[in-house]
């Protein structure tokens, strides 16, 4: 089973009874992600960005038992919030992660959407975005 496919499969059984801010089913919003980013271990990332904070159990070991090597448990635990971390702080944290940054755009984008689409503020993903392209611009 290709790393790729071993990513979905765990996001979707991760996020299988959660809902997004629109009522879509969660794994929707991890494939808009997915869809957003270039690379392979940038989209492996994307359907894993979630699951330590969403899912029962996972953490950065168990996401390395699971075969996905340091640089994605990584990248994955970065972008993972920390329980009473800042949120612009957890946002600069996952974006000083070379290969987290680009799956942590791709889902302010995305929770962007998800805010208009319910009339709900977009003002703290925007304000997270205009740090990362003023902090962390794109290589």
């Amino acid at each position: 089973m290709s790393i790729f496919y071993r990513a979905a499969k765990i996001a979707e059984e991760v996020h299988a009874s959660q809902r997004d801010k629109t009522g879509q089913r969660y794994i929707e919003h991890c494939r808009r992600v997915v869809d957003a980013v270039e690379t392979m271990d940038q989209k492996v990332v994307a359907y894993l960005h979630d699951v330590l904070e969403k899912g029962d159990g996972w953490t950065r070991t168990k996401l390395e038992e699971a075969g996905f090597g340091p640089t994605v448990a990584s990248a994955v635990d970065a972008m993972s919030r920390r329980d009473g971390e800042d949120y612009f702080a957890f946002v600069r944290r996952a974006a000083s992660n070379r290969l987290a940054l680009p799956v942590k755009r791709a889902d302010l984008e995305d929770n962007i959407w998800q805010a208009r689409q319910v009339g709900a503020s977009t003002v703290k993903y925007e304000e997270a975005l205009r740090i990362l392209d003023e902090e962390f611009p794109r290589l």
